[in-house]
């Protein structure tokens, strides 16, 4: 009898230890996934940052070569309205004397 008895505690603690080992590989399954979804969030954000750096230096990028494109618009512009302003002030004293010359006369007559 006693054989069977210590055949009976056997099987028990076989059961318990195979219940622990499953209760310990689920424990240690749930750890591993925390661990994965931390580390992908991680890469995740990483990645992100990556992203928004890369973004500022294109844009940055992309800045500087439209200014240096804006840049002989900008001159050309310049030049023109130096052009207008020189052909403006030759024609002012003329356009002086007409106005004085038309309240003068305007006035002369009243």
């Amino acid at each position: 009898m006693s054989l069977a008895i210590e055949a009976l505690r056997a099987v028990r603690e076989t059961e318990a230890n195979a219940l622990e080992l499953r209760r310990a590989a689920r424990e240690e399954a749930r750890r591993t996934v925390e661990r994965a979804e931390a580390e992908g969030e991680a890469l995740v954000e990483q990645a992100v940052r990556a992203a928004q750096e890369e973004a500022r230096k294109l844009l940055a990028q992309a800045e500087a070569e439209a200014a240096r494109e804006a840049e002989p618009i900008k001159k050309e512009a310049e030049k023109a309205c130096a052009r207008i302003r020189q052909e403006a002030a030759g024609r002012l004293p003329p356009a002086v004397a007409l106005i004085v010359e038309r309240i003068v006369k305007a006035n002369g007559r009243s």
